[in-house]
Order: structure tokens, then sequence, then C-alpha cells
């Protein structure tokens, strides 16, 4: 009986193990998908003909699009699989962190252009976001 659970415990480890290598293997190549990198390259061109980004705010939003993207990946590849209202809540806070990132890295006019833009994709401007929006457009 010992021996049993013993091996019980070695084959749960092992297969643990061995999910989180193919799962890891999994979603290195994700990463790396040339559908994922062509979108970065293209929203980081979009934004820099939108809102005149210079050379070190290019690589900064390369960056950011990039680690959002892999994050985004790992929670719908996380097990088990959220529901579609954890998923959206997960969504919304990734969105709401990206959207401090990008404040870091733009000025308040190209900010508040990107607030604009991004809304009109998503509808989805939590409290904080809209009175930050608020702000910025009573200083133009």
């Amino acid at each position: 009986m010992k021996n049993t659970n013993h091996m019980k415990a070695a084959l749960l480890v092992s297969g643990l193990v061995l999910f989180g290598g193919l799962n890891a293997t999994a979603q290195e190549k994700e990463e790396h998908h040339p559908i994922d990198r062509a979108w970065v390259a293209m929203n980081v061109a979009k934004l820099n003909v939108q809102l005149g980004l210079n050379d070190v705010q290019q690589a900064e939003v390369k960056s950011i699009d990039e680690r959002y993207m892999r994050k985004h990946q790992a929670m719908e590849a996380s097990v088990p699989k959220p529901t579609e209202a954890q998923m959206g809540a997960n969504v919304s806070k990734l969105m709401t962190e990206r959207d401090r990132d990008m404040e870091a890295i733009l000025n308040s006019d190209q900010y508040a252009k990107w607030i604009d833009m991004r809304q009109k994709g998503t509808g989805d401007l939590d409290e904080e976001q809209q009175e930050k929006k608020e702000k910025l457009e009573l200083k133009k």
C-alpha cells in the first residue's frame, strides 16, 4: 500500500512536470507566432502615425504590446480555463495595467488621443480612466 501511494505521487508529479513543460513549450511557440509579431509591428506603426511617437516611445510601445500579449495568452492557456466572466474581469485588469504603462511613456496629448482610440475599440472605461480622460479634455 505504501509503495502504491509513492507510485501514485510519483506519477502525479511526473504528469505535472510533463504537462508544465508542454504548456511552456506551447506558450513559447505562441509568443513567437508570426501573426502575433505582425500585430505588434502593425500596432506600433499605427500608433506612430496617429500619435507621432519618437524612437524611444516606439520601442516602449512594442515592449508593452509584447508583454501584455504574453499575459493575455497565459490567461487563456491557464488551467482550469477561466469562465467568460473571469476572463472579462482579468482582461479589464490587464487593460488598466496597460493604460498605466502607456500613460507613463506618452505625453498628455498623445495619451488623450490613445485613450480615445482605445475606447473606440473596446468601450470599457472604468471610473478612474473616465476621470483621467475628462481631466485631459479640460486641459485642451
